[in-house]
């Protein structure tokens, strides 16, 4: 191999730069007028270049005016060059893509609020919609990250709604239960619902006939209605507490046994006051559990897409069954048996009932605390597995054994301790709580009250009116009242957007039809009173029925009204108030969804406090509708116009403050419902580490 020597002078610099131009001219590349820096050294030899056909195309020597570093080999162009550059004025021509793009994917709304929630990597689907749910990438928290669950959503037409609450991957969850079972549960509940609705009023078209059966005074009377109002109140209390430990199935399991005793010995217990008496306590005691304790397990059962008709459902079924029996129970008092026909008609129902709520009602309440975090899993997981929905299975005894051996009836077992005991007393002494049964207090009273004293006042003479007739006064409260719980329990407006101009306009109408009624009710019976007994020779009608005689006068099955007592004005006179009384209810509701959303740390504890708020409000209205069935009878003789004023213009000044305090001071009131509850922990103020660390 031979060597060039690289040159020393400088004559013999310009000689060899001289032949770099000329051998680049040849090879066909631009010339390069740049003379090179060499290093001299004196022996100094760089190896020969190649053949130009295997010398490769060197684009950054032609591209560069730069220098090269002398020592370093150069590989001569072993191909052709590439092309020229191509002029600005040349076109280019892109060769377009032979197939349209793939459209975009958009993110598929979420039937929740706020509707802009990103959805996650590991969201998840039922059905056959499973595979289009979109993805993100975006990281909230290390809670979110570390709770590894994925978002589930509904089935069919549900599809795009993220459920809430969340359910866990357990199939005795409740919420993962097969919706035959859901159904089976809700209307075995809602039976036991009815029942006990028939037993509280089943007795009001028929006091007078009880006066004069067991002799005692109409106040004794009424008493079997007013003590197991009363009771119930005090049982709801205990069955709310009692249910934070043993679950919600052996208090409906004990409820029933209670009810169904009651009932049956009302059927025998003709001449004998005490028996009668008897029978109502243990009826008393068997509606507290039915009256607190379903809204509950519609909580645990049904999410909050499928929860709002249910709930509808119940609230009618309460207060039809409530205000509608008298209707029928005084035809069938008229007839031999008496009002024991009552108890035997309803005693026939138990052969549903008790089999619905032994093998249709299983437990309900379920902790989800170790099995569910509060937050879904993000972007950051890796968990896309298909969320599991045991298949339909028909029925055979195989299916029927599986579902009878999981009916046990204990299979709940909560924590004891001190502090959830107080849960529910604790919602009981809320500001909202409070004030909601201030408000209902005396419309509900009034309406109790003074359909119970009905019998008094129009079955001896001269109005001698038949119980098949006095219950006919009962067909505008029961119409009335089911229709206003009916408009306001599936009314947008009272149900999503119950702002505090809503709340207003519903408590403003109900006091002021709850103030017609009472006040119309006793003016105008009242003065019609006053009349007939000043043209009328016989006693006056409390007489006749406060001191019962031993020969007791039947009582009368044909009417014969006086032609100044209007009837059907009379019935609508107390479907006014009946009404007045179910607005008044109705806006329970939504007052309490607000503040338990306001209050609560999580879904779980919300839930938790609107069931125990609202049982609250109904055991304090129990109590209202006891103590005044108890005293009013005893109050009417010669004072009914003076307690219709008085009540009316009581109901107008409390319904007025309350409905200040709500409008000024309504946010206060939630924090102190946080704070009465509980829910309010300064011990967090008091940590070391900042807050954000714990998110």
């Amino acid at each position: 191999m031979s060597s060039i020597a690289i040159p020393d002078g400088p004559g013999e610099d310009m000689d060899f730069a001289k032949e770099m131009r000329d051998e680049m001219s040849r090879l066909g590349g631009k010339e390069d007028t740049t003379t090179p820096e060499i290093r001299r050294g004196p022996n100094m030899t760089v190896p020969p270049s190649p053949p130009a056909k295997d010398l490769p195309p060197p684009p950054a020597l032609l591209r560069s005016r730069s220098p090269s570093p002398i020592g370093t080999p150069s590989e001569p162009p072993s191909k052709p060059l590439p092309p020229p550059p191509m002029k600005k004025s040349e076109s280019v021509r892109i060769p377009q893509p032979t197939k349209a793009p793939p459209p975009s994917r958009t993110q598929e709304p979420l039937a929740m609020n706020p509707p802009t929630r990103p959805p996650t990597a590991a969201t998840q689907r039922s059905g056959p919609a499973a595979s289009l749910a979109p993805l993100s990438t975006q990281r909230f928290s290390w809670a979110t990250d570390a709770s590894q669950r994925p978002i589930k959503y509904g089935q069919g037409k549900y599809g795009r709604v993220e459920l809430v609450p969340q359910p866990s991957d357990d199939s005795d969850d409740p919420l993962n239960w097969p919706m035959w079972r859901k159904e089976l549960n809700f209307y075995s509940l809602l039976l036991m619902v009815a029942m006990t609705g028939v037993t509280k009023t089943m007795f009001m078209a028929v006091n007078a006939q009880l006066a004069q059966d067991y002799q005692v005074s109409y106040t004794s009377v009424t008493a079997l209605t007013g003590v197991p109002l009363i009771l119930s109140a005090m049982a709801g209390l205990l069955c709310l507490v009692a249910s934070r430990v043993c679950g919600k199935r052996p208090l409906y399991l004990t409820s029933l046994l209670l009810v169904f005793i009651g009932t049956v010995w009302s059927t025998n217990v003709a001449g004998s006051y005490a028996q009668c008496m008897a029978a109502r306590v243990f009826q008393g005691l068997g509606w507290g559990a039915f009256d607190t304790l379903v809204l509950g397990s519609i909580q645990d059962t049904y999410f909050e897409h499928e929860r709002r008709a249910r709930m509808a459902v119940y609230s009618i079924v309460a207060i039809a069954t409530t205000w509608g029996p008298p209707l029928i129970g005084g035809v069938a008092s008229q007839g031999p048996a008496g009002f024991s026909l009552q108890p035997t008609i309803l005693s026939a129902f138990f052969v549903v009932a008790i089999p619905a709520i032994a093998l249709g009602a299983p437990e309900t309440a379920f902790d989800r605390t170790h099995l569910l975090a509060q937050t879904p899993a993000t972007a950051t997981t890796d968990l896309k597995a298909a969320i599991f929905f045991p298949p339909r299975q028909l029925f055979s005894l195989d299916t029927l054994a599986e579902y009878t051996v999981k009916l046990k009836p204990y299979a709940y077992h909560g924590s004891a301790d001190f502090k959830t005991l107080l849960q529910a007393p604790r919602a009981f002494a809320t500001p909202t709580t409070m004030l909601l049964a201030v408000v209902s207090f005396l419309p509900c009273a009034a309406l109790w009250g003074l359909t119970s004293s009905l019998s008094l006042l129009f079955s001896p003479v001269p109005f001698s009116l038949s119980p098949g007739t006095l219950g006919a006064l009962f067909l505008a409260p029961f119409l009335l009242a089911t229709a206003a719980t009916g408009i306001t329990s599936f009314l947008p407006v009272w149900q999503n957007r119950f702002t505090p101009r809503t709340h207003m306009v519903g408590l403003a109408t109900g006091t002021i039809l709850a103030f017609i009624g009472i006040l119309t009710f006793s003016l105008h019976l009242s003065s019609t009173l006053a009349q007939t007994s000043s043209s009328s020779s016989s006693a006056s009608p409390f007489q006749q029925v406060q001191e019962p005689s031993t020969t007791p006068t039947p009582i009368p099955t044909t009417s014969t009204p006086p032609l100044n007592l209007n009837l059907p004005a009379l019935s609508l006179i107390i479907g006014l108030l009946a009404a007045g009384t179910a607005l008044l209810d109705a806006t329970a509701a939504p007052l309490i969804r607000q503040s338990t959303a306001f209050t609560g740390s999580s879904l779980a504890v919300s839930m938790r406090n609107t069931a125990d708020m609202a049982g609250g409000v109904a055991c304090w209205r129990a109590v209202g509708a006891g103590v005044f069935v108890l005293g009013l009878s005893g109050l009417l003789e010669g004072a009914l116009r003076g307690i219709g004023i008085g009540m009316g213009v009581a109901l107008v000044v409390v319904s007025g403050l309350a409905g200040g305090v709500w409008w000024v001071w309504g946010e206060g009131m939630k924090r102190w419902d946080g704070r009465v509850m509980g829910l309010v922990d300064l011990e967090m103020l008091r940590m070391q580490a900042s807050f954000f660390d714990m998110d």
